[in-house]
């Protein structure tokens, strides 16, 4: 038989196969280890990792083929592999880390304050995990010593056309078989496309899928994201529960009913618009009815309001003994008993994201600097500003990490100070963490005889590391938490935070001196769960504390992100203490802002905002990024599709299922729309 009638693969050397396979086997062998590394169930979709991967390695095998000189093609076949190496590298520490995968954009933006503000973390975990860095190039290293000197990585040229065909082939075989699997089950598209989630991509069809979605949605859209659907949820059946025969029930007049929303003509809106994405956004705004105002409205008109979003703070923080200030301010205000900070893929940076805004951030660390590159008068800073509030915002760390000098006087605030441009000669220490106690200290002049006034501060004395007391406030408050019950790493975190309680304490006690407790809200929650207690060699973690602080292994996303939200006015302890009250439903970090906005009774729409005044009668949903979500009747994983009702007396219908997952799509489709579009620039123009 003549080599021409020959197949293509058989026209290939075995020499020449080892320079189409190595880079196909090196990305499927990084995920394998990718997955290993991160504790992904290493089986869980399999085969759409394993032709993803392949795919996607065929393809950088046919790039490098291109090259006629042999030194060309082992070159370009080194770079590509230790790129691949270095992603994969970084990729499982930033999940080790944070416990997610970040997206290119969030690393590439979050780097340069790891390498300068928290050195101490990077190289601790590049020394601490040097065992899996050197796994995660084992690839790159083969390349160069035994590929790239002594083996033979070349096609010969009059081959090349054929191994060219060859490839190509197989890469759109291994492309079109992993779509149409991908495709075949519900699951799998929800992650794919209609569900789309970097993290949940990642864990499912493999680190280099994930990043190609994520970079096609960002320069495409998601063609998901434009279809709204607009049901009310069917309430799931309770069981009843016996009324005792004496209960009387009494008649009382209905109260007029006034919803929080502002006077946006949508008909023209949408006649008006051109994009058919945009048209569909408007349509599902404009079909929301908005929260009602309620006996909570105005609450705190005209009141001066301290917002505290505070380093890696839980709940379990919070101590009569131990912490008698926070203690007082959770137990003496509104009390939040189902409260959540969830992940949300990007750190402090989308903590803050979500406190300031009541939207999902769903561009990572970049969400919050693209939001202001458009209107932000919806914020409750600018509200106030408008209402003629003297405003500042304070962080006792770097002024231009997370673009924090960008952003902050575009959020409300018409100064923001931190370390670099000016808040360090107020400072009389300058620790690494930094102290929240003299930075209050430093700053409180700038504001208490200035009401009404609207202050904003970002803590950062609990930040990790919590080990071995290696901390400049753990170190400081170390003899106020040597007798607890707990290992040296919680104890240090506990005295990390305790700092925090000192600074509150000083703020109160000098709220009161000025005769101004009564008139000023203090509102303080966390930018994420003390993460930095998880095991893993990124915090120099050999176990899991986060288990020991809480006191309990979580399993799912509740028990991880729980945590406490804190509104207090000293008025609740006296003139209003009859309007304390329990909030038992779920509450999260996106509700914030639609209640201060209730209870500072400034106008504003709450159809443009993801969460919801916590005191309306409005479905109380807690939305995570990965599309789980909690409800008052439980808890529902989409990855599992497994719904948990919070007892035995709920039973759930698949149609009230079904429904929420419809609202938390929408609300996520939403929360991208109005970063992609600058949508509240749009809307403004219509009021």
């Amino acid at each position: 038989m003549s080599e021409e009638k020959l197949s293509l693969l058989n026209k290939i050397k075995y020499s020449e196969l080892i320079s189409i396979i190595y880079i196909p086997f090196t990305v499927f062998f990084l995920e394998l280890a990718l997955r290993i590394k991160c504790k992904i169930e290493l089986f869980s979709f399999f085969v759409p990792v394993l032709f993803f991967s392949l795919a996607f390695g065929l393809f950088l095998s046919f790039v490098s083929l291109f090259p006629k000189k042999e030194i060309f093609r082992k070159t370009t076949g080194a770079v590509f592999t230790f790129i691949l190496c270095l992603y994969y590298t970084v990729e499982a520490f930033v999940n080790g880390s944070y416990q997610v995968f970040m997206t290119l954009d969030s690393i590439a933006k979050g780097t340069g304050g790891v390498l300068t503000d928290f050195s101490d973390a990077f190289f601790k975990a590049v020394t601490g995990g040097l065992p899996a860095i050197i796994a995660m190039f084992l690839p790159f290293i083969i390349f160069i010593f035994l590929i790239y000197k002594k083996f033979d990585y070349s096609v010969s040229e009059e081959k090349r056309t054929s191994a060219l065909i060859f490839v190509f082939a197989a890469f759109m075989i291994f492309s079109v078989a992993g779509a149409k699997i991908v495709r075949s089950d519900n699951t799998m598209l929800g992650f794919y496309q209609n569900a789309y989630n970097f993290d949940n991509a990642v864990k499912s069809f493999g680190l280099i899928t994930g990043t190609r979605l994520d970079l096609k949605y960002g320069v495409f859209g998601n063609p998901s994201d434009d279809d709204f659907i607009i049901e009310e949820p069917e309430t799931p059946e309770v069981m009843p529960k016996p009324v005792p025969d004496n209960t009387e029930i009494s008649e009382e007049a209905e109260p007029e009913i006034v919803y929080n929303i502002l006077d946006i003509d949508f008909d023209t809106v949408i006649a008006q618009e051109t994009n058919s994405s945009l048209v569909n956004v408007h349509k599902y705004i404009s079909s929301l009815s908005g929260t009602m105002q309620n006996e909570y409205t105005g609450l705190f008109k005209g009141k001066n309001l301290i917002l505290i979003a505070a380093e890696s703070f839980s709940k379990e923080i919070i101590n009569p003994d131990l912490t008698p200030t926070l203690y007082r301010l959770y137990e003496n205000g509104f009390t939040f008993n189902d409260y959540y900070q969830p992940t949300w893929g990007g750190s402090t940076s989308t903590g803050e994201f979500s406190i300031f805004t009541g939207i999902i951030p769903t561009s990572g660390v970049g969400s919050i600097l693209k939001l202001t590159e458009g209107s932000t008068d919806f914020t409750i800073g600018n509200k106030l500003m408008e209402e003629g509030y003297f405003s500042a915002s304070y962080h006792n760390g770097s002024f231009d990490y997370y673009s924090r000098n960008i952003t902050h006087t575009k959020l409300g605030y018409e100064t923001f100070e931190a370390f670099g441009n000016g808040l360090e000669e107020k400072m009389s220490t300058l620790y690494w963490p930094a102290s929240d106690l003299e930075l209050f200290e430093g700053t409180i002049s700038d504001y208490i005889d200035k009401e009404p006034f609207s202050v904003y501060y970002m803590t950062v004395s609990g930040h990790g590391f919590y080990t071995g007391f290696n901390h400049a406030m753990a170190a400081k408050n170390r003899e106020f938490v040597k007798e607890l019950p707990y290992s040296t790493t919680v104890q240090s975190y506990i005295a990390a935070n305790l700092e925090l309680e000192h600074a509150l304490s000083f703020l109160v006690s000098e709220l009161e001196k000025a005769d101004i407790a009564d008139d000023t809200v203090i509102v303080l929650t966390s930018d994420h769960y003390p993460y930095a207690l998880e095991k893993g060699e990124s915090w120099g973690n050999e176990e899991d504390y986060l288990s020991e602080l809480y006191g309990f292994t979580y399993t799912d996303n509740p028990g991880r992100d729980h945590n406490a939200l804190i509104i207090w006015s000293g008025c609740l302890e006296n003139e209003y203490a009859d309007m304390r009250t329990d909030v038992n439903e779920p509450t999260y970090s996106l509700d914030i802002l639609p209640t201060l906005c209730n209870l500072f009774g400034v106008p504003y729409d709450s159809r443009l905002l993801v969460g919801r005044d916590v005191f309306s009668d409005s479905e109380a949903i807690v939305i995570w990024p990965d599309y789980n979500w909690k409800t008052k009747f439980g808890y529902y994983n989409y990855t599992t599709r497994k719904f948990v009702p919070v007892s035995e007396e709920i039973s759930v219908e698949e149609s009230y299922i079904e429904n929420i997952n419809n609202i938390v799509k929408n609300k996520i489709a939403y929360s991208k729309a109005v970063l992609n579009y600058n949508y509240f620039d749009i809307i403004e123009k219509f009021e």
